[in-house]
């Protein structure tokens, strides 16, 4: 089974005609066949795709999963409205309704935003799809580069808002309605991390919490793996994917598992990977990544925006061959798991109990947890909490860099991201907490191994991530270890060396191996490429950069991976690059 396909097209204001023959076009140069048909809205799927109708009401696509029911088909009665859809349901979806009593059709998309999207419009029809290219085919027109989302898609790292790469295309945000008519259309969101992050709703218990989380992470994975007759999860080895084991054994799903192994040590997480098998009676296959990547290759899958990194297309290929070969239906991946189970980065768990508690006992122990998870003292710790408490955040917004990159095209302040709209009194803990879960959702596309089937991000899942926006910053540090409440709440069902562990693998000579292999060849390839020619390079400081060695201590390698995979995006759209003046 793969990726659920479709085609919306949402027209309720325009001479149906003209819709009609849209849908038939999409009918037979997509192979899709219609699903729903309303007044003012088709929708149409690939055979296989997973739908679920609402009478006349509506649709809707992909895995909607509610309280009375697993299924993701047959018929039922109207959907609820608005707000209470999200709290209704969840899912990996996309909704399409028409609310009652209203000439105006609205669009649903679930809060973990898995199943894209994709909107652009045509001779006054809107048209929403899961495939850009879809969208381009049936307006008529050729790809064309937004060069500006490009600018901010690299001074802004990791921040993914509506715009995509195509000219044209945007994207409806997670966990949005988007309601379409004669006049426009508008947004309102209808679940967002802060309603689940407002003080009458933490949990106040560390067993509730433990308890709490332990049942989401299966219900998630349970409910996500329910339509898969083989699922194969990636196992680092690590807490998150260890995690995800003990949940696919708890429910008994039909899985195994694959650990990668890249050539140095430090990407050879076996050990672990084994005694979670073991421990959860997956079988675990074990494969070695390739030593050496072409990161000029041209990209397999055109995305909307620059998806996986090229350094990681050896995995990528590696995954999706024995998926094709073994039958496997759906990936399980534990992405995003550092960043939802609040493995913090700085002091600001303490600084949240400062806010609410003030410099008494609560504090002075989350000062103590904290000074342990990142090996420091306690003086220092506890100034660095103080600091975070009573300052606002170093970056209003987002984080911004303009590493190799011309200055003059940058964008100032980053675009509208509605998960990033917060109260006044948001507590810097928190507010790092859900800026970190935005961040790991923009990693979670762009795959070739897509091709053969889809990815399946419990983690990410809106159980999860309910559940642990609900758990108090400081209790993610629970006597001393990050993320203690998933330590905490899966320590029964997997071996201690996992639950215990500290380190962390790490591909950091494995990326610095493959950067300094292609140094000479990425000179021409960026120097002379789409990005230079459209102004966006800060051409001397890469052709100096690339014109030595990197030293094993230089991390800014790191900020040209950014770049090469935005041209490598860029040629899978447009194809080589027009010469460039002569490179400096």
């Amino acid at each position: 089974m793969t990726s659920d396909t479709y085609l919306a097209i949402l027209a309720p204001a325009v001479d149906p005609e003209e819709a009609r023959r849209v849908a038939e076009r999409a009918s037979r140069e997509f192979k899709l066949v219609p699903a729903f048909e309303g007044e003012g809205l088709t929708v149409l799927v690939r055979a296989a795709t997973r739908h679920r109708l609402f009478g006349e009401a509506g649709i809707v696509i992909g895995t909607a999963i509610g309280p009375s029911t697993g299924t993701t088909t047959g018929s039922g009665t109207g959907p609820p409205d608005g707000y209470r859809f999200a709290e209704a349901f969840w899912g990996d979806y996309v909704a399409f309704f028409r609310p009652r009593g209203s000439d105006e059709i609205a669009a649903i998309r679930a809060p973990s935003g898995r199943l894209p999207a994709f909107r652009t419009a045509r001779d006054g029809i809107t048209l929403v799809a899961s495939d850009p290219a879809m969208l381009l085919a049936l307006a008529g027109v050729g790809p064309r580069i937004d060069w500006r989302f490009l600018a901010h898609h690299l001074a802004f790292p990791h921040l993914r808002c509506a715009a995509t790469g195509l000219a044209g295309i945007d994207e409806l945000f997670a966990g949005d309605r988007t309601i379409f008519g004669g006049i426009g259309a508008r947004r309102e969101a209808i679940w967002s991390p802060w309603d689940f992050a407002a003080p009458e709703r933490q949990i106040a218990d560390l067993d509730e919490a433990r308890r709490t989380l332990r049942e989401s992470v299966i219900e998630a994975t349970a409910g996500l793996v329910q339509p898969y007759r083989s699922v194969l999860l990636e196992l680092s080895g690590g807490l998150d994917s260890s995690v995800l084991a003990a949940a696919l054994a708890a429910c008994e799903a039909p899985a195994s598992a694959l650990n990668l192994v890249t050539p140095r040590a430090e990407g050879d997480e076996r050990d672990y990977a084994r005694a979670t098998a073991e421990a959860t009676g997956l079988v675990l296959t074990e494969r070695n990544v390739e030593a050496d990547i072409d990161l000029t290759r041209p990209v397999p899958h055109r995305s909307a925006r620059p998806g996986i990194p090229q350094i990681l297309g050896a995995a990528d290929r590696l995954l999706g061959d024995l998926a094709l070969a073994s039958g496997v239906e759906a990936f399980v991946s534990g992405t995003g798991g550092d960043c939802i189970f609040c493995a913090p980065g700085s002091a600001a768990p303490a600084a949240d109990a400062l806010r609410l508690f003030g410099p008494g006992r609560r504090f002075l122990r989350a000062v103590r947890h904290i000074a342990d998870v990142h090996d420091t003292n306690l003086w220092t710790a506890g100034s660095m909490a103080w600091r975070q408490a009573h300052r606002p955040p170093i970056h209003r917004v987002w984080p911004g860099t303009d590493a190799f990159l011309a200055k003059d095209v940058l964008p100032c302040e980053p675009d509208f991201h509605p998960w990033l709209v917060e109260p006044e009194d948001a507590l810097p803990g928190r507010r790092s907490h859900i800026r970190s879960v935005v961040a790991a959702f923009s990693h979670l596309d762009g795959y070739a191994r897509h091709a053969v089937a889809p990815s399946l991000f419990p983690l990410l899942s809106q159980p999860v991530m309910e559940t642990c926006f609900r758990i108090p910053t400081w209790m993610w540090i629970d006597g001393g270890r990050d993320r203690a409440i998933a330590r905490q709440a899966f320590g029964d069902l997997l071996p201690a060396k996992v639950i215990d562990r500290r380190s962390k693998g790490g591909m950091d000579a494995y990326c610095l191996r493959n950067f300094e292999a292609n140094r000479e060849r990425l000179e021409p390839y960026l120097l002379d490429g789409h990005l230079a020619g459209a102004g966006l390079l800060d051409r001397p400081s890469v052709a100096a950069y690339l014109r030595q060695p990197v030293g094993s201590r230089d991390p800014r390698f790191y900020h040209l991976l950014p770049i090469i995979d935005a041209e490598a995006w860029a040629r899978g759209w447009l194809g080589p690059a027009p010469a460039t003046a002569e490179a400096p």
